[in-house]
């Protein structure tokens, strides 16, 4: 039986795949570690409402440094992650491109987070980047998620048929009826009579 000769592998070439396994580890754990956050404001707020989970708005434009800052170090920390994705609805908002939203809750500088419960009343705010500590404890602010149950409809009573009454007669027709009972027993009584003196009278003339 011949058997393959094995080429010796060169210190280069494990190095090679050793690289790579460590670039796809790295890659992997960074995907793990990523918020989910939400884009659409309006879609954020129905989710919130369907769930009961509170919302965590996170405001900052393109051109913020701190911003940046803030979502390579804090928002990538396992442990905000973690509480972000299972706790809240965390919505990443555009200040540039949602004025009027950032107009209408006061916001002037850049990064600020918002809190606010699953019904859009705000809970909370931190002003300015937010390290680990800071950012637990504004999330700590919020409720605890609460999904509303669907309520019970009350028992309906179940009424028994009631039945139809009975028809009732014209009172005339009762009156034409009761008369006419009358007449026919008193022709009867008649009747009788005039028999029973029959006899009498054949044996009356019989004399």
């Amino acid at each position: 039986m011949c058997k393959e000769a094995l080429m010796p592998r060169s210190p280069l070439s494990a190095s090679a795949v050793l690289v790579f396994v460590v670039l796809v580890a790295s890659e992997a754990t960074a995907t793990a570690q990523d918020v989910k956050w939400r884009q659409d404001y309006n879609a954020a707020r129905r989710e919130a409402t369907e769930t009961g989970k509170p919302l965590l708005f996170d405001f900052g434009t393109e051109a913020c440094v701190w911003c940046r800052k803030q979502d390579a170090t804090t928002l990538r920390d396992p442990r905000v992650v973690k509480l972000l994705n299972e706790r809240f609805i965390p919505v990443k908002i555009d200040a540039n491109r949602h004025e009027r939203l950032t107009s209408s809750l006061g916001i002037e500088s850049y990064p600020t987070m918002v809190l606010a419960t699953a019904d859009g009343k705000v809970a909370g705010r931190h002003v300015g980047y937010a390290d680990v500590a800071q950012i637990t404890t504004l999330l700590n602010k919020a409720p605890a998620p609460s999904a509303t149950a669907p309520v019970a409809a009350a028992p309906v009573a179940v009424t028994p048929p009631v039945a139809p009454p009975a028809p009732v007669q014209p009172v005339v027709a009762s009156v034409v009826e009761s008369d006419a009972d009358r007449w026919r027993r008193a022709k009867e009584q008649i009747d009788a009579d005039l028999a029973a003196l029959h006899p009498k009278i054949a044996t009356a003339l019989d004399r």
